[in-house]
C-alpha cells in the first residue's frame, strides 16, 4: 500500500510540474509575441512620422524620437530615423533613402536583463522627397 501511494504521489507530482512548466512557457511566448507586435506598431508610427516630418520640412534629415507611452510596461521605446540621399547612379537627386529602427524594451528589475527583453525592428525604403508647398489634390 505504501509503495502504491508513493508511485501515485510521484506521478501526480510529475504531472503538476509539467503543467506548471508548460503554463510558464506559454506565458513567456505570449509576452514575446505581444512585444513583437508592439514593436511593429512602433515601427509603423516611426515610418509615418518620417514621412510627415519630410513633408513639413524639406531639410529634415532624421531624428531620435522617444514617444510618450501611457503604460509602465515598457521601460524604453525609441525610434531612430535617418534620411540620406540615395547612392544609386540611376536615381534622381530628389530620391532619398529612409531608415527607421524601432526599439522596445520591457521593464525589468535588473539592467542586465534588459538585453534579453528588448526587441528591435527596422525598415528601409526609398522615396521621392515630398515638397512642403506642393499643391495637394484637394487644393486644386
Amino acid at each position: 500500500m505504501l509503495i502504491c501511494t508513493l508511485v501515485c504521489l510521484i506521478v501526480v507530482s510529475t504531472l503538476v510540474i509539467t503543467s506548471v512548466t508548460s503554463a510558464v512557457r506559454a506565458q513567456r511566448e505570449t509576452r514575446c509575441r505581444h512585444q513583437a507586435i508592439q514593436t511593429e506598431w512602433l515601427l509603423d508610427a516611426g515610418i509615418k512620422r518620417a514621412i510627415s516630418q519630410m513633408t513639413a520640412d524639406e531639410k529634415y534629415e532624421g531624428e531620435h524620437w522617444i514617444p510618450a507611452f501611457e503604460t509602465t510596461q515598457f521601460a524604453k521605446a525609441a525610434v531612430e530615423i535617418t534620411v540620406e540621399p540615395t547612392t544609386r547612379s540611376d536615381s534622381s537627386a530628389n530620391v532619398v533613402s529612409v531608415n527607421v529602427v524601432a526599439t522596445l524594451a520591457r521593464s525589468v528589475a535588473s539592467p542586465a536583463m534588459e538585453i534579453a527583453t528588448r526587441t528591435q525592428k527596422s525598415f528601409t525604403f526609398q522615396i521621392s522627397k515630398p515638397t512642403p508647398h506642393s499643391p495637394s489634390i484637394n487644393e486644386e
